[in-house]
């Protein structure tokens, strides 16, 4: 008989029913639009999303106000769960990817948190693998090229949104590298010349995944790891995306 979930979301369905009762009666579920700002970074936090489906890109500002992805956030985890440490948000959220999360109220986290060590300890893993993941970016810039990055990420986009289609501007693939507009313009380009992707006006597709990977650089094993480490998987899985990519690698 298949085991009935408790929530879509992932983290908050790991949780023991009895921790899962103190939020349950303070969640309600909110559709959220691509595009759609969630907060500023410095501003009072005031909810906490937990994803049923969609993405949510976590960024910071650098230089004049521009805005640099550091995180993606799926079904798997949570967003404002630093409202446990502050009041403020470090970082700006947007929907990269919609869908439908539940939300609740601060003051009624904290509450739940403070009397539930599951729910705590839960959170503090998905921070940590959130801070793997800005880690891994910040080396993934520092020490490969943009196509292998773009790859990359829209490999990581496709696992979290479990679609191959997706609303991506060049504005947004700029965000997610920290490059230029027309770096973006020149590699989606390639992209599309060489049948990976069909791109136009913003709508994307994935047209070839075993190409995408190849293109990739060696950091979307990575995500696998902090992914794994999200939904609470220490076993290791096999990564189906990545043996069929290979397996269709013409042979040398």
């Amino acid at each position: 008989m298949p085991m009935i979930r408790q929530s879509p979301n992932g983290l908050l369905d790991s949780l023991p029913a009895k921790d899962y009762a103190l939020l349950l009666g303070h969640l309600r579920p909110i559709d959220l639009l691509c595009g759609q700002v969630l907060i500023e970074a410095g501003r009072p936090l005031q909810r906490v999303y937990f994803p049923h489906q969609g993405v949510i890109s976590s960024m910071i500002s650098v230089g004049q106000g521009d805005l640099v992805e550091v995180a993606m956030i799926g079904r798997d985890g949570v967003f404002g769960a630093s409202a446990l440490f502050g009041e403020l948000s470090l970082t700006s959220a947007m929907m990269r990817y919609p869908g439908r999360a539940s939300v609740i109220d601060v003051g009624h986290f904290r509450a739940a948190a403070d009397s539930s060590p599951a729910l705590r300890a839960a959170l503090m893993q998905h921070l940590s693998t959130q801070i793997m993941q800005a880690e891994q970016i910040a080396a993934c810039n520092a020490s490969h090229g943009v196509e292998a990055r773009l790859c990359r990420r829209l490999l990581q986009l496709r696992e979290l949104s479990r679609s191959g289609r997706m609303t991506l501007t060049q504005e947004a693939m700029a965000q997610m590298l920290a490059v230029q507009r027309n770096t973006i313009s020149l590699v989606a380009h390639a992209l599309r010349r060489a049948g990976v992707i069909r791109y136009s006006r913003g709508d994307l597709e994935i047209t070839d995944l075993a190409g995408l990977i190849r293109r990739s650089c060696e950091c979307s094993m990575a995500d696998h790891i902090s992914h794994d480490l999200v939904c609470n998987d220490p076993q290791p899985r096999r990564h189906s995306r990545f043996d069929d990519g290979l397996a269709q690698r013409s042979p040398s």
